[in-house]
């Protein structure tokens, strides 16, 4: 058998026994795929492990990391396996500050069109996490540098990983880091995120004053932060940017924004405009409304409310 066959016949069966891993002959299969050196089938191994959350690997998982790590560019292209054995490891809950210390310190540029790729970008974030979970003293120092990784998917598991730490000087670096901005809007609305979570009463306010950045996509981030806050605090302030943010794509985003809030007030404020708004405030709040839609005690409210009025479109 070559040895594509031997990979396809190897990797079949791993696919075979994902469906359910918990037989008797599973853990000899999962050992055996841990043991190859084909990246791909401790990808799988690990995949599998995560999905069903299977305890006792954790020996297997870390030795097949530990392997992984050395000429690593060679015998584990794109970090398929590390990364998939990063997940599995924390969806087990394992602490091991070793292991995730040098994950969230490792880069592998890779050869890609036109010049090179850190294909370690996601390793680094979900070690992130790990290290997290393991509350070494020097987490915050290793969180920290990493809010200045060179790759967005490496600074949002930075703020992920601070976020879930919870630890006091979490807050203040996510606080700074929102203030001197980030090139990729997504990592600023995962701070804006968390940090509503660890401050409340002070994150709303500072998020709030972000909505109304000049930069669109700043003020977009922060408004949807707000709305997936889910917190009360945050309706009078969505409520004060929609009524004075110019920009109409942003007025409309602080509208849904409101409706991810989820509750009673949210969906007071978003139809009390429906009801008694303009025909553009109230179509626009008709959109945001969609989201709450999923009730059918409101949802009936809504159908009320766009029929009485007669200048909205019917509903589909």
């Amino acid at each position: 058998m070559s040895k594509r066959d031997a990979f396809a016949a190897e990797l079949a069966r791993l696919n075979e026994l994902r469906l359910d891993p918990t037989g008797p002959a599973a853990a000899v299969t999962l050992q055996e795929a841990f043991a190859a050196r084909s990246n791909l089938l401790v990808a799988r191994a690990a995949e599998i492990i995560d999905e069903w959350e299977l305890p006792g690997y954790e020996v297997a998982l870390s030795a097949a990391f530990d392997r992984f790590m050395i000429d690593a560019l060679r015998r584990d292209p794109t970090c398929a396996a590390k990364i998939a054995i990063a997940g599995a490891l924390n969806r087990l809950e394992i602490r091991d500050a070793d292991l995730f210390r040098r994950g969230c310190a490792h880069i592998q540029p890779e050869p890609v069109w036109g010049g090179r790729e850190d294909t370690a970008a996601r390793l680094r974030a979900a070690c992130a996490l790990g290290l997290a979970r393991s509350d070494p003293p020097d987490v915050m120092l290793v969180l920290a540098g990493l809010l200045a990784d060179p790759e967005a998917d490496a600074r949002t598991g930075a703020v992920h990983a601070i976020a879930f730490a919870a630890r006091p000087g979490g807050a203040p670096l996510l606080w700074y880091k929102a203030c001197i901005g980030d090139p990729e809007p997504g990592v600023l609305h995962e701070c804006f995120t968390a940090l509503a979570a660890l401050e409340p009463a002070a994150g709303v306010e500072f998020v709030g004053a972000q909505a109304r950045s000049e930069n669109p996509a700043v003020a977009e981030a922060a408004l949807a932060a707000l709305g997936r806050s889910r917190l009360p605090a945050a309706l009078p302030v969505l409520a004060a940017a929609w009524a004075e943010l110019p920009d109409a794509a942003l007025r409309r985003s602080a509208l849904r924004a409101i409706a991810g809030l989820g509750d009673d007030a949210a969906f007071a404020f978003l139809f009390d405009l429906l009801a008694n708004g303009s025909t553009r405030e109230a179509g626009e709040a008709l959109d945001a409304l969609g989201l709450m839609a999923d009730d059918e005690r409101r949802r009936r409210k809504i159908d009320r409310a766009r029929t009485r009025r007669g200048d909205l479109p019917a509903a589909t």
